[in-house]
């Protein structure tokens, strides 16, 4: 189902999609709610230390890690990088690439992030990056069920962790459908799944193992082609 969100005043800035790379650093480099990134390294240490969930499933992507000896790893979609602070954090001798699509935020994680490899990357038009195993950490609101098919397609070959940023239940759908009733002024924010349209992607492509990351399921994805 497609996900809608109000983002009140800064409607203005992110429009009526959010789902484009322009629409991304305006909402990431130009407003200071839930979404932005920080300015300086001292306040991402700040705004991580304040999320201290998000510590806690750092630590459960960061034991599954060590459990597949990865050595190497890909996160795409980082944006406000919160969740890899904590990885760096947890486990500094790892090697981290950043990958993200949106150019001013790019520039940011240069800044936040100064010795680490920072890469621009679209899952829609990339390959890989070379790494052991590749996290798509809360990025399954962005792709259409036939843009993650293309996606997966391309990582077939490779070890992925999907961490969704929800499940949706019923009642979720329910709830997603009364507020486009009650509300007129929504910017449209990819997509909704339930559990089984969510296994339903990678059917083709990879053998599924699901995980409970703290507070957020997931999906550990190993390749079916040889």
């Amino acid at each position: 189902m497609r996900h809608h969100f109000d983002f009140g005043s800064d409607l203005a800035l992110v429009g009526g999609d959010l789902v484009r790379p322009a629409s991304w650093d305006a909402l990431r480099t130009e407003t200071g709610g839930a979404f932005a990134i920080a300015h300086a390294p001292e306040e991402l240490e700040r705004a991580a230390e304040a999320r201290p969930e998000i510590g806690a499933r750092a630590r459960a992507i960061d034991a599954w890690l060590v459990g597949e000896n990865v050595r190497t790893l890909a996160s795409y979609g980082v944006g406000a990088a919160v969740l890899e602070w904590w990885l760096v954090r947890i486990r500094p001798e790892r090697r981290l690439l950043l990958a993200d699509y949106a150019p001013k935020t790019l520039e940011r994680l240069q800044e936040l992030f100064p010795a680490i490899e920072i890469r621009r990357h679209d899952l829609l038009a990339d390959p890989p990056l070379p790494a052991d195993a590749h996290l798509f950490h809360r990025v399954d609101t962005e792709l259409s069920d036939g843009q993650w098919h293309e996606t997966l397609d391309g990582f077939a070959h490779e070890t992925v962790l999907v961490v969704a940023t929800e499940i949706a239940t019923a009642r979720r759908l329910a709830s997603e459908l009364l507020l486009r009733m009650r509300r007129r002024h929504l910017t449209r924010a990819g997509w909704l799944r339930t559990r089984d349209a969510f296994e339903a992607l990678w059917r083709d492509t990879h053998d599924a193992r699901p995980l409970l990351l703290h507070d957020l399921d997931g999906w550990a994805l190993t390749p079916r082609r040889p």
